[in-house]
């Protein structure tokens, strides 16, 4: 094995090889039959003591990124209707942005959007569109968890 001094990092980059990182979308999963089709990619991870859960979809050379983000219980109790009234209005005034808010059947908190990702499908890349998605409504849902409160109080029986 022959050691490289630091001074000769072109070199040594040189005997690495490509430094450019693997696409994701040449990795296809065969079923029985032998036909590929694309493995999904759901990326999962907490932004804001948010969940948020995601896909990304690819037709062809387009790869499309699919965020959802369960913010929790929108308050109810007599206790909490002024809470309510706020983050109602914060969800109004946040619906300006290219996400969507809403609250759905069981009185949750959601926050959904979608971006294209530029090509190569790279973990750089992934990551990049989340944070522009989520950027977007950053200022929103920065207010929205204000008015809410606690995340610990949030997800409690008391919230409700």
């Amino acid at each position: 094995m022959h050691a490289v001094s630091i001074s000769e990092h072109a070199e040594f980059l040189d005997r690495l090889g490509s430094t450019l990182p693997v696409e994701f979308a040449r990795f296809d999963a065969a079923d029985a039959s032998g036909n590929t089709k694309p493995s999904p990619i759901t990326p999962r991870f907490t932004y804001r003591d948010v969940p948020f859960g995601g896909s990304i979809e690819r037709q062809g050379t387009v790869s499309q990124l699919r965020l959802t983000g369960h913010v929790g219980p929108l308050p109810f109790s007599a206790r909490a209707a002024r809470r309510r009234r706020r983050a109602l209005t914060t969800l109004a005034a946040a619906g300006r942005t290219p996400l969507s808010w809403r609250v759905s059947v069981r009185q949750e908190i959601i926050i959904e959007g979608g971006i294209e990702l530029p090509p190569p499908l790279t973990p750089a890349a992934m990551v990049a569109g989340a944070i522009q998605l989520l950027l977007q409504g950053d200022g929103y849902l920065a207010l929205l968890l204000d008015v809410l409160g606690d995340t610990a109080e949030l997800n409690s029986r008391q919230a409700a």
